[in-house]
């Protein structure tokens, strides 16, 4: 890498840096209008005729925004002013150029670019890497007030922000990808299994037969319950992302709803459902949506545990709220995928062999929030699973 300060340029923890910058995948992406926005605005507030927003890889710094810097898009980490600025988590400044060592002599001060005045705020991660810079630069010497300095290190902290909104952006739009074959892999089983049914029925009808209507009528049922579960699904999480989900609240019997999730349990007939705990408890809330959660987890449970015959549903009556949980014996859930549960599209590898398009949790997590409640989940690996949600009395 070329150095043309003659200095150490390489923070000890440069690879882990270096790492934490392309989690962000960021580096060599096209011009973005809210980077160049934050330029603009950087130019204006401070009057100065150049600014610009880097990122350092290991080899170069590369320019994701800037104005006043013409076509340049990247440079040698080595040679541009940034590779100083990421050194100490503080602002640089450099008040003229001509009077300071390291810079006196910079092909960038003496050459057509003529820079005298530089400062370059941080631009650090929530777990502390500093992965770029935001920068001002100006062909005459000037000074920054401590209110200057304070403004311009607020505003890196804005480019930091904006590049966790990219990101998270970027992983939706990858989740959607994702998601597209999942959801029509998913429909079209049931309906294969439905297509295949009716035609059965069709056939034994037409030749007056009706030995295996009854089992063709099974399927087809279930075959329309499934997809109607899927469009459910897909409705609310489409309400959801809208903001057009509704709740109709009114006072409602806990007990009533728990006896509905009970004899849900039964007729699978391979799970007992154990309720402990009051359930003599009167609710304000939707009831409908509040059922929606509770069947869900308990369905969840049913599914990942199928081994196990017991699912504990507890009623535990707080100070200011009803707490909720539905625990069951199966494998649990890897420490590492806790964060991830209540995710919109999550769906972990290891439950590849499950149905499902991912938005289930997600859907009661949103749905426990609107009413003013928390939700949550705790697992070891081989002792099971309690998922959790509370309702304000």
């Amino acid at each position: 890498m070329e150095n043309v300060y003659g200095i150490n340029l390489i923070p000890p923890n440069d690879a882990e840096r270096v790492a934490a910058l392309q989690h962000y995948r960021i580096l060599n992406s096209h011009r973005e209008r809210a980077f160049d926005s934050i330029c603009d605005l950087a130019c204006e507030l401070f009057s100065c005729p150049i600014s610009h927003i880097s990122f350092l890889s290991a080899d170069k710094e590369f320019v994701k925004a800037g104005i006043g810097i013409g076509d340049i898009t990247e440079v040698s980490r080595g040679l541009g002013f940034c590779a100083l600025s990421i050194l100490e988590e503080k602002l640089l400044i450099v008040e003229d150029t001509h009077q300071h060592p390291l810079f006196a002599r910079h092909p960038f001060v003496t050459g057509e670019l003529f820079i005298r005045f530089y400062a370059g705020a941080p631009v650090i991660t929530p777990d502390g890497y500093v992965i770029g810079t935001l920068c001002l630069i100006d062909t005459q010497p000037r000074t920054l007030s401590e209110k200057e300095q304070q403004v311009l290190q607020k505003m890196a902290q804005l480019v930091m922000e904006q590049t966790e909104l990219r990101y998270h952006n970027l992983q939706l739009l990858q989740q959607k990808d994702e998601f597209i074959p999942i959801a029509s892999h998913e429909m079209r089983t049931p309906l294969t299994a439905l297509k295949t049914a009716v035609d059965i029925l069709e056939k034994q009808q037409k030749a007056g037969k009706t030995d295996s209507s009854g089992r063709m009528t099974a399927q087809a049922y279930r075959s329309t319950q499934k997809l109607a579960h899927l469009v459910n699904d897909l409705f609310d999480a489409s309400r959801l992302s809208e903001r057009k989900f509704t709740l109709r609240k009114g006072l409602f019997d806990l007990n009533r709803l728990v006896q509905n999730c009970c004899g849900f349990a039964e007729s699978a007939g391979k799970h007992k459902l154990v309720v402990e705990g009051e359930t003599n408890l009167e609710l304000t809330g939707d009831e409908e949506k509040i059922e929606q959660v509770l069947t869900n987890l308990v369905e969840n449970a049913m599914k990942y545990s199928p081994g196990t015959p017991t699912i504990t549903l507890r009623i535990e009556k707080l100070p200011a709220f009803v707490k909720v949980s539905v625990a069951d014996e199966g494998p649990g859930i890897p420490t590492e995928l806790l964060s991830h549960i209540f995710r919109k599209f999550f769906r972990p590898e290891s439950s590849h062999s499950q149905t499902g398009l991912g938005l289930g949790l997600y859907i009661c997590a949103e749905i426990v929030k609107a009413h003013g409640g928390e939700i949550g989940v705790e697992s070891e690996p081989g002792k099971g699973a309690t998922f959790w949600f509370t309702l304000p009395l």
